[in-house]
């Protein structure tokens, strides 16, 4: 999101993206600045109020701000680790369309006048090669 003109061949000669809020680089680091304002903020304001903790771990100061960091951290390690289970290839599910429309319709790949289209493509083939209208 720049103020240059568009790369878009389609897009006029004149025109331009205008700037947005967070393209300017102050902008970024008000926020970035406030959130760290807000941040320490907090863990000030846990030294300064009573707890009615039920279990003693909760008396450690900032125990929730802790816990939290490392519930995250877990939930991404795992997550990264779960990720090589369930990954499938890029073409996990086109692999199987195509096996299946071979199985029900015949392999029309690269056949004059085959259309590229999955299923339908095949039926309008099929229903051209035998003379019908479908």
């Amino acid at each position: 999101m720049t103020d240059k003109p568009s790369s878009d061949p389609q897009a006029p000669a004149d025109y331009q993206e205008r700037p947005r809020w967070l393209d300017e680089k102050k902008n970024v680091e008000l926020i970035w600045r406030g959130l760290i304002v807000i941040c320490v903020a907090l863990f000030v304001a846990d030294f300064f109020f009573e707890k009615h903790p039920y279990f003693a771990i909760e008396n450690i100061p900032n125990f929730y701000g802790i816990y939290g960091f490392i519930g995250c951290v877990f939930l991404v390690l795992a997550a990264a680790q779960l990720r090589k289970i369930l990954m499938r290839p890029e073409n996990y599910y086109e692999k199987k369309d195509a096996d299946y429309e071979e199985m029900n319709f015949g392999d029309t790949g690269g056949e004059a006048g085959a259309e590229d289209t999955p299923i339908t493509g095949h039926i309008h083939y099929e229903a051209a090669k035998k003379g019908e209208e479908h």
